[in-house]
């Protein structure tokens, strides 16, 4: 069973708790509790109908509007099961008929905020031994795009309006771009082609890169875009006195099959004439590690979506080494983790949780 299937079908448990905590509560008559009942199931059939009609669970082929309005369904019923089982716990004695309208106002926001165009969110990095040559170097970071059917070539090219007006000297992507097949989401995504910087566009890759298809990507969109190095345990040198490295993310090796495993070390096997440290590697585990035993002097990573909601994060913090959004400092060594300029859909909302375009200075 895969990733996929088990997403697919979690959900019908969520409806049965539902239906337990909420519906038969209610103490409706046997018509209402029947409407409820098959309104729930449609709600909670996201994917299996994504998948029916639209040919994925997760990037149907199916118009925005469709997805978006199932998406707010799907996530206003996922919401009034957590009330519902808030109610039941804490014995809270609220009239039921108010937890509908909470949950589908609060799936609304979150899903505004998980579809909107991502504002500039801007971080000073100050070092004491910065090369003279990258005072006041400015880097715009772009992590977990997660380009798709629903996240449209629209919403690409607001995000690259607003990064090539900060006119930065080197632009970073952090993997997790597009969620689908080439084939099929390539014309939504083609607009980062447009990415301009002084000294170059370079990425890594992320998980969903390795999930859908690598080498359709790889191959025919990524090569493609003359503008962008991909670097995979290799190491560029854009500016005087910088070292940029990628590392591949691991889920190529371990899920795919394809390539290594990502090797910060390896990556920066040419950087030998002391050369400030820029490491692009998707998931944050691991920073410190390769902060204070390789040399890395700043991590850019993301995969987190900054922990998606305040309980969410607390587990997106256990599994990624107790990282899930902003800056992190390791003697005179730094980590940034972006909370992401997109959002997966499999869970497309954001609360209290804004994605970004992140802008990077340089200073000493």
């Amino acid at each position: 069973m895969n990733w996929i299937t088990v997403f697919t079908y979690i959900p019908y448990a969520f409806f049965a708790l539902t239906m337990a905590t909420f519906v038969v509560p209610l103490k409706l008559k046997v018509r209402a509790q029947a409407i409820w009942s098959m309104a729930l199931l449609v709600c909670f059939s996201k994917f299996l109908c994504f998948a029916a009609f639209g040919g994925h669970a997760f990037t149907p082929d199916l118009p925005a509007a469709v997805i978006w309005i199932w998406d707010w369904l799907y996530s206003g019923a996922m919401i009034l099961s957590a009330l519902g089982l808030l109610t039941v716990f804490f014995r809270v004695r609220a009239k039921l008929w108010v937890l509908p309208i909470m949950a589908w106002g609060l799936a609304a926001w979150g899903l505004y905020n998980g579809f909107s165009v991502p504002a500039v969110h801007e971080v000073e990095l100050t070092y004491s031994d910065l090369p003279a040559s990258l005072d006041g170097y400015r880097i715009v970071q772009l992590s977990d795009l997660h380009c798709s059917s629903a996240a449209r070539r629209w919403r690409t090219e607001a995000v690259v309006e607003k990064t090539n007006a900060l006119k930065p000297d080197l632009i970073c992507l952090t993997g997790d771009l597009a969620d689908g097949k080439a084939s099929r989401i390539a014309r939504h995504l083609e607009p980062i082609k447009e990415l301009r910087a002084k000294d170059g566009v370079f990425a890594c890759t992320g998980n969903h890169e390795y999930y859908h298809d690598y080498y359709g990507w790889m191959t025919h969109f990524y090569v493609k875009a003359e503008n962008i190095r991909f670097l995979e345990n290799e190491c560029a040198f854009p500016h005087e006195g910088l070292a940029l490295a990628g590392v591949p993310d691991k889920s190529g090796w371990e899920h795919a099959g394809i390539g290594g495993p990502p090797d910060s070390r390896k990556a920066f096997a040419t950087a030998t004439n002391g050369e400030f440290r820029v490491l692009l590697q998707h998931r944050p585990k691991g920073a410190e590690e390769n902060c204070r035993e390789i040399g890395v002097d700043l991590q850019l990573s993301g995969h987190t979506h900054g922990g998606i909601a305040p309980l969410l994060s607390t587990l997106v913090k256990l599994h990624n080494g107790g990282y899930v959004r902003g800056l992190y400092r390791f003697g005179g060594s730094r980590l940034y983790v972006s909370s992401g300029c997109g959002q997966w859909a499999g869970f497309p909302m954001r609360f209290f949780n804004d994605s970004e375009i992140t802008l990077l200075t340089l200073l000493r």
